[in-house]
């Protein structure tokens, strides 16, 4: 009898062992979410291009929302648009919405500008790619770059 108390217990024991050293573990910390809220400064379209827009995105976080007010400058004629920008933070990957509304450029009421796209991010820059259209804009030297390249840093 006495042995099979002992065969018994060395089996339980070599059975509950691993699962209580599994148990000890701690999981891993989960990342925290990125902050971008801030002011956000760059560059839509290819650097030094004679294409591209400056662009500058006050942004506000709320969860994994970002949002706010972003201005679109030719630099070569100094025309500013406005439009709302939005992304959807999730992990590293930020998608954007934007949409300039008619009649943010002072004297052309019809200029209308929007798009989307989908951006990599940290918690000072996001780059990838943003398709917009300019509908309406021709005489305010605002036209689409030569490339849909987004980067800012903040």
């Amino acid at each position: 009898m006495r042995c099979s108390i002992r065969v018994t217990i060395a089996a339980l024991g070599a059975s509950v062992l691993p699962a209580l050293n599994a148990c000890s573990k701690s999981p891993a910390a989960p990342t925290p979410p990125l902050e971008l809220s801030g002011t956000w400064s760059g560059i839509y379209g290819p650097s030094g291009s004679g294409t591209a827009l400056r662009m500058k995105w006050e942004a506000t976080q709320t969860g994994d929302i970002v949002a706010g007010i972003v201005t679109l400058v030719k630099p070569v004629v100094g025309v500013q648009a406005k439009g709302a920008m939005t992304g959807r933070l999730d992990g590293d990957r930020l998608a954007l919405t934007y949409f300039g509304p008619s009649d943010s450029i002072p004297g052309f009421s019809q200029c209308e500008i929007g798009g989307q796209g989908t951006t990599a991010a940290t918690s000072s820059r996001i780059s990838g790619q943003l398709q917009l259209t300019f509908q309406g804009c021709a005489g305010t030297g605002l036209e689409p770059p030569e490339s849909n390249l987004i980067t800012l840093t903040k």
